[in-house]
């Protein structure tokens, strides 16, 4: 028991080190994007009626690999999103600058979309909030 509670004593005490001086804190703290979700009229007949998900996630302009991804199931729609760093893929990569932001209706929770899936996209700047995203097309194949 002694062992147990001065190892949680060590691990707060780590826990609680000053960040460097150097650590750009400014650049994480923007790491975010704010919006709402909808779809177009035409394609509301097409909302799955059992579970489903929304998937919404965020790339660079150079990389189709994700940095984040949300992950919604049963959504109301319009849906309003915040995406942040805890949703990064990798905390490898920063969410900056100009990004892609692609949301999917899904009735799988699968990161490749499927035929059916109904999906959208707009960019966007990272740190911005009131984004607009409409999904507007159906996956064909």
């Amino acid at each position: 028991m002694k062992s147990l509670t001065f190892s949680i004593f060590v691990l707060l005490l780590l826990s609680c080190q000053p960040l460097p001086k150097d650590v750009p804190l400014e650049k994480y703290r923007k790491q975010f994007i704010e919006g709402r979700v909808d779809v177009e009229d035409s394609l509301k007949s097409k909302l799955p009626k059992r579970d489903h998900f929304l998937i919404i996630s965020v790339r660079d302009m150079e990389n189709p690999m994700p940095i984040a991804v949300l992950r919604v199931k049963n959504p109301r729609l319009p849906y309003s999103f915040k995406i942040t760093g805890k949703h990064k893929l990798s905390h490898e990569r920063l969410m900056e600058g100009q990004v892609i932001i692609t949301a999917r209706i899904s009735n799988s929770d699968q990161a490749e979309p499927q035929k059916g899936d109904l999906l959208g996209s707009t960019s966007a700047i990272v740190g911005s909030r009131g984004v607009n995203l409409v999904i507007n097309s159906e996956v064909e194949r």
